[in-house]
Formats: C-alpha cells, sequence, structure tokens
C-alpha cells in the first residue's frame, strides 16, 4: 500500500471515529434522575427484580437514591428496602447501598446490600453488574412514563 493511500485510509478512520466520541459525550449528558426498573441474573434458584429511585442533589454528578429489591428464590424470599448514593463519571454510574429495612423475608445474613455499576448506554437503558455476593449481570430500564 502507498504512503498515500495509507494516511488516506488513516484520515478516514479518524473522521468515523469523530461520531463516537460525541456520542460518548451525550451519552454523559444523559439526566439519569428519575425512577428506574432493574433485573439481574442471579442464577438458576433466584430472580431479581426491583425500582430504584434517583434524586439530583446540589452536585450534578452525585445522586440521591431509594431502592426496593426483590429476590426471591426456591428457598427464601426477600422486598428490601435500601437508600443508596450514586455518583456518575461520564457515562458510569457507581451506586452504593445501605439495607434500611427487611420488608420481607429476615436478616439472618443472607442478604447483602445491592451495589451496582453501570454504563449509561441510552436515556432508557443502563447496563453492568450487581456487585452482592459476587458479580451477576445487571440492566436497568427507566419506568414508562418517567420523564428523562
Amino acid at each position: 500500500m502507498s504512503w498515500m493511500k495509507a494516511l488516506g485510509l488513516i484520515g478516514a478512520l479518524s473522521m468515523m471515529s469523530t461520531p463516537a466520541l460525541s456520542d460518548e459525550s451525550s451519552i454523559a449528558d444523559i439526566d439519569i434522575a428519575g425512577q428506574w426498573n432493574f433485573v439481574a441474573n442471579t442464577g438458576t434458584d433466584c430472580t431479581f427484580t426491583g425500582t430504584a429511585f434517583l434524586t439530583p442533589t446540589d452536585t450534578a454528578t452525585e445522586f440521591g437514591c431509594q431502592l426496593t429489591a426483590i429476590q426471591l428464590c426456591s428457598t427464601e424470599t426477600w422486598e428490601v428496602r435500601q437508600s443508596c448514593d450514586v455518583v456518575q463519571d461520564g457515562d458510569s454510574v457507581v451506586v452504593i447501598s445501605t439495607i434500611d429495612e427487611f420488608v420481607q423475608g429476615i436478616d439472618n445474613g443472607g442478604y447483602r446490600p445491592d451495589n451496582f455499576k453501570l454504563t449509561i448506554k441510552s436515556a432508557d437503558l443502563m447496563t453492568g453488574v450487581l456487585v452482592s455476593w459476587g458479580l451477576h449481570l445487571a440492566e436497568f430500564r427507566r419506568s414508562e412514563g418517567s420523564i428523562s
């Protein structure tokens, strides 16, 4: 390949990557405040779902949070209300939770706070992992009717 063709190819590739950078910028600008439904794959023996409500704070990249998680297993069921802090860094979101109340099930040491590491994919989708007794694939979808 000649140098001229190589330079042309490099120029074309660099122009193709420019929209991705602006897409990342626009993803990072999405307002994640509001109500979200979540689900995680915790294995064949249990289902894990819930809702989270993220509220803005005085700092644009930090949110207050209340979530309720429901874990249904063959031997036990938990419904757990939790408060959480959320930090956004570009398209990355971290949710750190503290258990407030066991609505259903008992605190027998078998349930840990539900923390998440997520990536913003669009205004109504974040994907990543649930961090609790291991790592489990997780998905947050904006609740229908929520304003983004």
